[in-house]
């Protein structure tokens, strides 16, 4: 099985198993999460990879995060990803313009995201638990935090509380890279 195929796998028992904890059934979770029910019986099973969008509607309705869900159990007191680690996150980016990739592996109390390539156009609102970081190293990106629209460049950060509604936009034609930095607040262990 590959790295790859193995991440989903563990993606789909993590869901399953916060799924089941909570009481609900597959179709319980999909009307609330507003997704399929075949959808999430695949993803339970490790043959589908949401987009980040879908993750964080199911995670919210479990009460959790999308990158609790991401994580697996952790195995090391540290964490390291190497530069060309395939763990891509699908995160409402046209493939041909960009990336999201994972920065942290295994269960940790923070998670952190590169990103390659911004759409150009907002987005649903995300809302999750816990305080998100953002620094844009290139172009320039516009954030909007519950209806306040506010433009960073090369070398700008943002903190805010992941729990108020946000979503990130490219401004012109340079392409944007910015990192996202997460600290967890999903009550692990619950």
């Amino acid at each position: 099985m590959s790295e790859l195929r193995d991440l989903d796998v563990a993606l789909g028992r993590q869901v399953r198993d916060r799924r089941t904890r909570a009481g609900l059934s597959l179709k319980e979770l999909a009307a609330k999460a507003e997704l399929s029910p075949s959808f999430l019986s695949q993803l339970e099973r490790g043959l589908a990879r949401p987009r980040i969008t879908s993750l964080h509607r199911v995670a919210r309705t479990l009460g959790t995060t999308a990158q609790a869900l991401l994580s697996t159990e952790e195995t090391k007191p540290y964490s390291l990803v190497r530069r060309n680690d395939p763990r891509d996150v699908d995160h409402d980016i046209d493939k041909a313009a960009g990336t999201a990739r994972s920065l942290v592996r295994d269960a940790r109390s923070l998670t952190a995201l590169e990103f390659r390539g911004v759409p150009k156009s907002f987005g649903r609102y995300y809302e999750h638990p816990g305080e998100e970081l953002l620094l844009v190293v290139q172009g320039v990106i516009e954030k909007d935090i519950d209806g306040e629209v506010i433009e960073l460049r090369a070398g700008d950060c943002i903190c805010y509380d992941g729990r108020v509604p946000h979503r990130s936009r490219r401004v012109g034609e340079e392409e944007a890279i910015a990192y996202l930095i997460t600290a967890r607040d999903d009550n692990r262990g619950s």
